[in-house]
């Protein structure tokens, strides 16, 4: 593992980079982003596994600079709370993806992984053109319909897997359902009867391990096995 330090439009940020052992191809590359409780060494573990599994894994510290003001700014502020398409932490999340997708380990082709607070970025990344493996858990951000604001669209979608929990205070069913609606055919949506915190507080549960699996069979279909 090592660490690098991309510079955002407003501060720098930290980030911990997971590279496949040494090989003569370019790897996939994965944005993996943890919850409100930072980086836990749980979220490591899950880096380094994608990495033995041949991914190129940035994990951004996003407290980066003042875990208060971040918190403040993602989850209190209207923009943060709207999840707007245009906010100041979803443009954050764009220079990440195009930092990683430009290093010369990777083969250029992304996926991303966000979970409750991170989630809602998720939903907005799936939008370019260039996610091709885009995977939320329970979306807490944004509280305005399916986690965008309603003047928002979805169409620029082309696919996400999506995992939710049925006993969830901080993504109600009938936000995920919203999500699942307006997205059709192009969500692959599991729900489960287990806590909020799939690959942390929840981890050592059975379901908790099928999501991973999921999620990494997902990776494995969009980005080794689907090229055109």
């Amino acid at each position: 593992m090592e660490i690098k330090t991309i510079t955002l439009p407003t501060r720098q940020i930290e980030v911990e980079v997971y590279a496949p052992a040494q090989t003569a191809e370019n790897a996939p590359a994965i944005l993996l982003l943890h919850e409100l409780f930072g980086i836990l060494d749980v979220y490591r573990e899950d880096a380094q596994d994608l990495a033995d599994r041949g991914y190129l894994v940035y994990v951004p510290n996003l407290f980066s600079g003042g875990a208060v003001k971040y918190c403040i700014r993602a989850m209190v502020s209207k923009a943060g709370r709207s999840n707007a398409a245009d906010s100041e932490v979803n443009q954050e999340i764009h220079v990440l993806l195009d930092a990683l997708k430009a290093d010369p380990r990777s083969n250029g082709r992304l996926g991303m992984l966000g979970q409750c607070l991170t989630g809602g970025y998720v939903i907005q990344m799936a939008k370019r053109d260039d996610m091709l493996a885009p995977v939320v858990y329970h979306h807490s951000l944004g509280v305005e319909g399916a986690g965008i604001p309603k003047k928002e669209s979805l169409d620029e979608v082309r696919i996400l897997q999506g995992h939710w929990s049925n006993i969830d205070p901080f993504c109600p069913a009938s936000k995920r359902n919203k999500l699942i609606q307006q997205l059709g055919d192009r969500v692959e949506a599991y729900t489960y009867n287990m806590p909020h915190g799939f690959r942390s507080v929840s981890r050592g549960l059975p379901e908790a391990k099928l999501v991973w699996q999921r999620t990494v069979d997902f990776f494995d279909r969009e980005l080794k096995q689907n090229i055109i």
